[in-house]
């Protein structure tokens, strides 16, 4: 027993939890410039999740392996339920409170989904496989629609990172692709007239077909012709379900993107948070004012950001040189996974592994994006950096499970 667990603690890639505690520590730091209180709480919140490794280190590989279903139905009982017992925080009841404590469903989601999506692909190929990935898809579409429907949108858009976990595994890149476009097609929808964008889809499908007439098949032709119908009834569509579904604070955040948010009308409004995160960030220069000498941090005139927007204090405090030394951490971070994943000898660890790295870009790339007003605010997190326990957790969980998965004997899940 002993012997073994000399050989875990050999196996561990020190590297990467290097990396994680630097990354913490140097975010509590920017947290306290933000809100000292609030980095007194995240300093507990940090002891906390060295204890959760711990308890990780506990399990063997193959007990995460056969508890997964469980788990994943768990969260799925954990997200109904939100419904009728969660608390509306910020426009949403995505939250169980008890206290002083409050804990995020959608969090432990993100955990039993990777899991979920290894476990299944551990036992069934996806490539030429329809079965297995509509299995997939309804492990994907279930936590995600109701993580959308509290509305969370900015974690239900999480959820997509999951696609870059399937292209790995044999997923055709046009489906990549397909969901890039109609994400595209919303956000044209909804600022111009459904009718320009479905004249302008029309041109583009008969230019396509005279282009490759003499190629086309009878099963080709009724495919392009049944994706213009499905691209124009969800152009048509997207205004209706863009005004019903969303709330009025989450259509301003996507407005914005299309406006000034120094214009006079939106600065004191739906571009207050943008306008100040990019003057943080700008202000910070090349060399950055100083630790805890950032005027917009002192001054609190972002009003949210020791969680989504703490990048801007990085940005004002350390400057451009700051910023990019923490951006190319970050990368190197999400790179040795992805390395790490690449030699698994076992299927489930190589799915999983993916699965955390991707969940780490998507966040790291969404989160940037906001702050810099290339995406709308959607409440994503930057990982283990913003103020908050059941992000950070959730992070630390899923790197940890890996690393954990990692260190065992790569033969086998034992």
């Amino acid at each position: 027993m002993v012997k073994r667990n000399k050989i875990l603690f050999r196996n561990i890639d020190w590297r990467i939890v290097i990396i994680y505690i630097i990354m913490i520590f140097f975010g509590c730091m920017n947290l306290y410039s933000v809100s000292p209180e609030k980095a007194e709480k995240q300093l507990i919140w940090i002891l906390l999740s060295f204890f959760f490794i711990f308890i990780i280190f506990l399990f063997k590989p193959i007990h995460y392996k056969h508890i997964t279903p469980f788990l994943f139905l768990f969260t799925l009982f954990l997200l109904i339920g939100v419904f009728f017992f969660g608390k509306n925080v910020n426009g949403s009841k995505s939250w169980y409170v008890f206290g002083s404590i409050s804990f995020q469903p959608s969090e432990l989601a993100k955990i039993s989904t990777s899991l979920m999506i290894a476990h299944i692909m551990s036992q069934e190929n996806i490539e030429n496989n329809n079965k297995a990935l509509l299995h997939i898809s309804i492990i994907l579409v279930l936590p995600s629609f109701l993580i959308l429907l509290q509305p969370d949108p900015g974690s239900s858009i999480v959820f997509s990172s999951f696609l870059l976990t399937l292209y790995r595994e044999g997923l055709s890149i046009y489906f990549i692709l397909y969901f890039l476009f109609y994400i595209l097609l919303f956000v044209v929808s909804i600022n111009l007239s459904p009718w320009i964008v479905i004249l302008f889809l029309f041109i583009s499908f008969i230019f396509f077909f005279f282009l490759k007439k003499k190629n086309l098949s009878f099963i080709d032709l009724f495919f392009y012709i049944f994706l213009f119908i499905s691209f124009s009834v969800f152009s048509f569509f997207s205004p209706f379900f863009f005004q019903k579904f969303f709330k009025q604070h989450h259509k301003d955040r996507i407005n914005i993107l299309f406006q000034n948010e120094f214009d006079r009308k939106y600065r004191d409004n739906v571009g207050y948070n943008l306008l100040y995160s990019k003057t943080a960030i700008g202000s910070g220069k090349f060399f950055g004012k100083g630790y805890q000498k950032g005027t917009v941090t002192k001054g609190k005139f972002v009003p949210e950001q020791h969680t989504d927007y703490i990048f801007c204090t990085v940005g004002e405090e350390w400057g451009f040189i700051g910023s990019v030394i923490l951006i190319i951490f970050y990368l190197l971070f999400i790179s040795r996974i992805y390395f790490l994943s690449e030699r698994q000898k076992n299927i489930f660890g190589r799915i999983f592994g993916y699965s955390v790295g991707n969940i780490l870009f998507i966040h790291l790339i969404i989160n940037l994006g906001m702050v810099m007003g290339l995406f709308p605010t959607i409440g994503i997190v930057l990982p283990f950096f913003s103020y908050g326990g059941s992000s950070l957790w959730s992070f630390t969980v899923l790197l940890f499970i890996f690393i954990r998965i990692d260190a065992s004997d790569q033969t086998s899940l034992i």
